[in-house]
């Protein structure tokens, strides 16, 4: 669910489109501009104002929680000014108004460090994903992150998965429903060791281990291939299908675990002595080669 907090009210969101207007500054942009102004011209004018401008209407008694979206869009504000607006509990009250400050590159990280766990989970990715954001900023907000993960529901889990960064992947490694797995596998930040450590993961489920060996994304990497193989809950004719792509090599070492069934070590048995007896072998790709027949020669 989308945590509490009040949205633009009617009255803001009215002035939303006042608020779009390009400023025409007035003779100076003063202060005092600022502070005299009415409602309808702060929408107007707040976010394209000059400094001054700002602090003056900050001071105005016409200036409610409404416009603070707009002051936090003016490119003239300073971190001192965002301290000043982080200080007011009213202003706070509106959830939007937390999540801009938090999102804003010049508020004082430990202004934004004691807001960023009132942030929705969407927005805590927004704060991963911000360029110009701290990195202990998104450390924090991916910490965050990992904790609310084990509360959120399936669907999101899955959308989570799709966009998330590296540094929550241990977490959804780990998931139990194969439809959040088969949506991580899809993250572009995924990287082959990641999904080895799914494949090889003693936790991970068939169900989860099937997805894996229908991803064309991740089951043609030999790496995914040996793991599956070796894994004693990979159904038995994914595995099958695995170790005949594998190299020499690879079945030698997937036959010594302890771990694997006893049908998937009879049939790597059988392909080794298969290819011992000069039938074929496998090549580095793990693919059968043939072996040539000496050409005879006629007296």
């Amino acid at each position: 669910m989308r945590p509490s907090g009040h949205r633009l009210g009617e009255a803001g969101a009215k002035l939303a489109g006042i608020g779009r207007r390009r400023y025409i500054p007035s003779m100076s942009g003063t202060f005092e501009d600022g502070r005299t102004a009415p409602a309808e011209g702060l929408a107007a004018d707040l976010s394209n104002a000059p400094f001054p401008y700002l602090e003056g209407a900050l001071a105005n008694p016409a200036f409610h929680p409404e416009l603070i979206l707009f002051v936090l869009k003016n490119v003239h504000v300073t971190p001192g000014l965002l301290k000043r607006i982080a200080s007011s509990r009213e202003w706070l009250k509106t959830y939007e108004v937390r999540s801009a400050i938090v999102l804003h590159p010049k508020t004082p990280r430990v202004i934004a460090m004691n807001l960023v766990s009132h942030l929705w989970w969407r927005d805590l990715v927004r704060v991963v994903d911000r360029p110009a954001l701290a990195p202990p900023m998104k450390r924090a907000a991916e910490r965050i992150l990992a904790i609310r993960v084990q509360e959120m529901a399936t669907g999101e889990r899955i959308t989570l998965a799709r966009i998330a960064s590296r540094g929550i992947f241990h977490v959804l490694r780990v998931d139990p429903n194969p439809m959040v797995i088969r949506a991580l596998l899809q993250n572009p930040k995924l990287l082959e060791e990641d999904a080895v450590a799914i494949a090889a993961g003693r936790r991970t489920q068939s169900d989860i281990l099937q997805v894996i060996a229908d991803d064309p994304r991740w089951s043609p990497r030999p790496a995914v291939r040996k793991a599956l193989a070796r894994h004693p809950a990979t159904p038995s004719q994914v595995a099958l299908r695995m170790i005949r792509h594998l190299t020499r090599r690879d079945l030698r070492e997937v036959s010594a675990s302890p771990l694997v069934p006893g049908l998937v070590r009879v049939a790597i048995g059988r392909i080794l002595q298969e290819n011992g007896s000069g039938d074929g072998r496998r090549g580095k790709d793990g693919k059968r080669r043939g072996k040539r027949r000496r050409a005879s020669s006629t007296c």
